[in-house]
């Protein structure tokens, strides 16, 4: 029963449900929540929460994964719109239509050709701010033809006048209303975000999670390290394409700012308020973000300046998050023996459930290496020496896993 009350998907869900009441609130001045800040703050954290996907998950820092976002959002708006241009002598033409989910076919497609070439061409090339670099580069790339190409893009006034979609059994302007789109919105970022958390705990994360711990030793486990690498990257991009594709229908329009540097700034400024080995973190990031502005900036036109100190104090503070700071509040708040119970309890947990998956995942890659090092007949031989070999190999493994859940566990 405690653990589906503190599961992060129901608390995703219960935050949902109130925040159109709280969204922009200030209570200084007695002004209610506004649900069209709720929209925006469900839309970047979905954004948010597929950057993370690569930063929190995987611990590679992209300053470039709001293309992904502008390459959704443009798609659906020229999809939506129609377009005519001329490229290389040849007549590309569209009337326009009005099928959401074509438009988020589209979407989804095209994100996913470009994030698998990125994927590609940069992953297995770069880590670390090199790679950081890169991704920004490309980002600029994409920026620069939202911006110039003008009989496409419309240049910096952007594609306007796109109509909201219409839902099937529905009146036409039955998402003309901010609740109701609001609340199209949030069903659509919450399926995401349940498939973003089957991604984190299934096996595919859980390697994501060895890699972003050490490279070397999942490497050494006989994992393809670059191949994971890559194909969390493209995942870490569709979720931003399906931002995108909100986007658009919800502020019925899109420019190029959408691709530019300071919305890839402001993504890792989200997720690092809200903390980025979080699922939850994204999220929250987003609404402590987009409540700053909208507060701030009722009092000074400099709330640029305000949230960067913020940022610099709350990351000076609690470098793990928001996310980390309460559950190391509510850790220090409990009573000694209580404490030293839990982390005695999740620590054999994760003791027990690690060591099983290392024995299976390493099994493979210790033969290779007794192959190699030509001990596997001498061992063969002697079975107390195989014996007192894998009593200490697993002691090794369980010291090292017992280590590994104590310092997630201790507080800040």
């Amino acid at each position: 029963m405690r653990r589906i009350l503190t599961h992060p998907l129901l608390w995703t869900a219960v935050v949902f449900v109130i925040l159109p009441q709280v969204a922009g609130a200030n209570p200084f001045t007695g002004q209610s929540g506004f649900v069209d800040i709720a929209t925006t703050m469900l839309i970047f954290g979905l954004l948010a929460g597929g950057f993370n996907l690569l930063l929190g998950h995987v611990g590679e820092l992209s300053f470039g994964h709001a293309m992904f976002f502008a390459i959704g959002a443009y798609t659906t708006a020229l999809y939506v719109k129609g377009f005519s241009i001329n490229v290389f002598g040849l007549s590309w033409n569209h009337d326009g239509a009005t099928n959401m989910w074509i438009a988020l076919l589209l979407s989804l497609i095209f994100v996913l050709a470009w994030s698998v070439l990125l994927g590609r061409l940069i992953v297995p090339r770069s880590s670390g701010v090199y790679y950081s670099m890169i991704t920004l580069a490309f980002a600029q790339v994409i920026y620069f033809i939202a911006f110039t190409w003008s009989d496409l893009t419309h240049g910096e006034d952007g594609l306007q006048g796109i109509p909201r979609p219409v839902l099937p059994g529905l009146p036409p302007g039955y998402l003309g209303d901010s609740f109701h789109f609001y609340a199209f919105a949030a069903l659509v970022v919450f399926l995401c975000l349940v498939l973003l958390y089957w991604i984190t705990v299934s096996p595919f994360g859980t390697v994501l999670h060895a890699i972003r711990e050490n490279k070397v030793r999942a490497r050494f486990l006989g994992y393809d390290v670059n191949k994971y690498r890559v194909n969390a990257f493209v995942l870490s991009a569709l979720f931003p394409a399906v931002a995108g594709w909100l986007w658009t229908y919800y502020q019925q329009s899109i420019n190029p700012d959408a691709s530019s540097v300071s919305y890839s700034g402001n993504l890792v400024m989200m997720s690092l308020l809200g903390g980025v080995q979080s699922f939850f973190g994204p999220i929250l990031g987003s609404i402590v973000y987009w409540e700053l502005q909208n507060n701030i900036s009722q009092v000074t036109k400099y709330w640029e300046a305000w949230i960067g100190v913020v940022f610099v104090v709350f990351v000076l503070a609690s470098p793990r998050g928001s996310t980390a700071c309460a559950a190391s509040s509510r850790a220090a708040r409990a009573p000694r023996s209580k404490r030293a119970n839990s982390c005695r309890r999740s620590t054999t947990s994760v003791r027990a459930r690690s060591c099983h998956d290392l024995r299976l995942q390493d099994r493979g890659a210790h033969q290779t290496f007794l192959r190699l090092h030509g001990g596997e007949r001498r061992l063969d031989r002697d079975p107390r020496r195989r014996r007192a070999h894998d009593h200490r190999s697993e002691r090794r493994r369980e010291d090292d896993v017992l280590q590994l859940a104590q310092r997630r566990a201790a507080p800040e």
